[in-house]
């Protein structure tokens, strides 16, 4: 795990920034529909002027921040692959090591350590 630190950091930088986004997104659809309303004089145009703004800044965040959460996130699910692929190699090695060993003993009808991992066909 400690070699792919330098990609694990900025894929959780890309997540921050894309939430990041996002949070300034709803901010700005909060801060559009309170600031600078004409409280004594609201009509229905004003209403849907805040509204459709506050929708704009909203989806924009959102269209903003997306991309970046779900690159760091493809970062992050390649990283967990190529951990578990290294595991399986290892394993697979392991179970080779000892095949040949057991061939070697001229054990060459005892279980392989593989069928503990494949399930009887019924």
């Amino acid at each position: 795990m400690a070699r792919h630190r330098f990609a694990r950091f900025w894929a959780s930088v890309l997540v921050i920034v894309g939430l990041g986004l996002v949070a300034t997104g709803v901010l700005s659809a909060v801060v559009a529909l309170a600031l600078d309303v004409p409280w004594g004089s609201l009509t229905g145009q004003a209403v849907l002027e805040r509204v459709l703004a506050a929708t704009v800044l909203l989806v924009s965040g959102v269209l903003a921040g997306a991309p970046f959460i779900v690159v760091g996130e493809m970062m992050r699910i390649f990283l967990e692959q190529r951990a578990l692929l290294a595991r399986q190699t290892r394993l697979l090695a392991r179970l080779a090591r000892r095949a040949r060993d057991a061939e070697e003993r001229g054990e060459g009808d005892a279980p392989s350590p593989a069928d503990r991992l494949l399930r009887p066909r019924r």
